[in-house]
C-alpha cells in the first residue's frame, strides 16, 4: 500500500506547478475531462470542492490520512493530473477499465488511481512526488539555502539594525540622565544660595542683639 505524502511534499513542491492553471477548454477536451467544482448537492457532502469528470466518470481527490475530511492539496492535485499529457492519462484510463487500480507516475508526479464503488462507482485519485520529483525539490532547497546564505552575508547591514537600534535607546536614556542631573543641580544650588542667605542675614543681627542685652 502506498502511503501518502502529500500532505508532507505537496506544499515543498509549488514550483511543480505551471503559473497559468491548465483550465482551457481544449486542454480539458484533449483529455476527456471537464471540471465540476463544489456542488451542495452532491454526493461527497462537502468534502471535496475541486473535482472533475473523466471519461464521464466522477473523479475526487481525498487523502488518505484524513479521508473524511477535506483535503487541503486537492485543487493542486487535480492541477497536477490536469498537467500530464493527453496520451500518458490515455493509458493510464485504458488500463483501470480492467483493474481496481492503476499508479501513475511520470515527471515529477505519481498518482494511484482507486477504483471506489460507495454509492455509485467512481475514481478517487492520491498523489505523491515520484523519486524525479523529490530530487528536483531537494536541489530547489539546497538552491534557495544558497542563495539566503549569499544574501544574509552580502546585504547584512553592519552593525546589525538590533545594536542600532539599542545605541539610539541608550544615547536617549543618557540625555534623560543628563537633563535630570542638571535638574538636581540647579536645585542644590538654589538650596546653597538660601543657606548663604541665612548666614548673611544671621551674622548681620547676631552684634545688634548683643549690644542690646549688655
Amino acid at each position: 500500500m502506498t502511503v501518502e505524502t502529500v500532505d508532507t511534499d505537496a506544499v515543498s513542491s509549488t514550483q511543480g506547478v505551471s503559473d497559468v492553471r491548465p483550465y482551457g477548454e481544449d486542454h480539458l477536451a484533449d483529455r476527456y475531462m471537464f471540471l465540476k467544482e463544489y456542488d451542495l448537492l452532491d454526493i461527497d457532502h462537502g468534502h471535496f470542492w475541486y473535482k472533475l469528470s473523466w471519461h464521464g466518470v466522477h473523479v475526487e481527490f481525498p487523502s488518505r490520512v484524513h479521508h473524511y475530511e477535506p483535503n487541503l492539496y486537492e485543487h493542486q492535485t487535480r492541477d497536477y493530473l490536469l498537467s500530464l499529457p493527453p496520451n500518458v492519462l490515455e493509458e493510464a484510463f485504458t488500463a483501470l477499465r480492467d483493474a481496481p487500480a492503476y499508479r501513475l507516475c511520470h515527471g515529477d508526479h505519481c498518482f494511484d488511481l482507486e477504483w471506489d464503488d460507495e454509492v455509485q462507482r467512481h475514481l478517487h485519485v492520491y498523489y505523491e512526488r515520484s523519486d524525479e520529483g523529490r530530487e528536483k525539490d531537494r536541489r530547489a532547497r539546497e538552491e534557495h539555502m544558497q542563495r539566503h546564505v549569499a544574501q544574509y552575508e552580502t546585504n547584512r547591514q553592519f552593525p546589525s539594525k538590533r545594536l542600532n537600534a539599542e545605541l539610539e535607546h541608550l544615547i536617549a536614556q543618557r540625555d534623560k540622565a543628563r537633563q535630570a542631573v542638571e535638574a538636581w543641580d540647579r536645585l542644590i544650588a538654589q538650596c546653597q544660595e538660601r543657606m548663604a542667605h541665612d548666614e548673611i542675614l544671621h551674622r548681620g543681627h547676631a552684634p545688634h542683639v548683643t549690644r542690646a542685652a549688655s
